[in-house]
């Protein structure tokens, strides 16, 4: 299911904010790689912490990167690819278990959103997670086509 970001998003992306339970935020692409390994297995995204090189090149590769982390222990992470300009898919956002329904991913959101109105953003979700994109300013929409990878 993938869905388009409609909403407006206050620009206030501000580095090393202290949100809820004092979470620092990072926009950054300086992420520890075992950790981030760590957060995917929990997040039920194992398979894509197998391959370390393929892990590096997902952050690399991601034009937006924010991470949640409480001291030195990374808790969230959301990622996003695009040209910059017009379009960008929103591929992961995760959060380990304990650390959920606290606002984490929701900041982290409008971290990747925040100034960046003239881009149209995509996304699928599970559908457990609908809801939580919907709260986040994202339409259903049908007119979407997906391959799937194989591997």
């Amino acid at each position: 299911m993938r869905h388009f970001h409609r909403l407006a998003v206050a620009a206030e992306a501000i580095a090393d904010y202290k949100g809820p339970m004092s979470i620092v935020y990072r926009e950054t692409h300086d992420v520890d790689l075992e950790q981030l390994a760590h957060l995917f297995t929990c997040a039920d995204m194992g398979d894509r912490a197998v391959d370390r090189a393929r892990l590096a090149q997902q952050v690399s590769g991601s034009m937006f990167v924010v991470s949640a982390w409480d001291g030195g222990r990374l808790v969230g992470f959301a990622r996003a690819i695009s040209d910059g300009v017009t379009n960008a898919y929103i591929s992961t956002v995760a959060v380990l278990p304990q650390y959920r329904r606290q606002g984490i991913g929701r900041e982290m959101m409008r971290r990747l959103l925040a100034g960046r109105d003239g881009i149209t953003f995509a996304l699928h979700s599970r559908k457990e997670a609908k809801d939580f994109y919907v709260e986040c300013g994202f339409l259903e929409t049908a007119d979407m086509f997906r391959r799937l990878r194989k591997y």
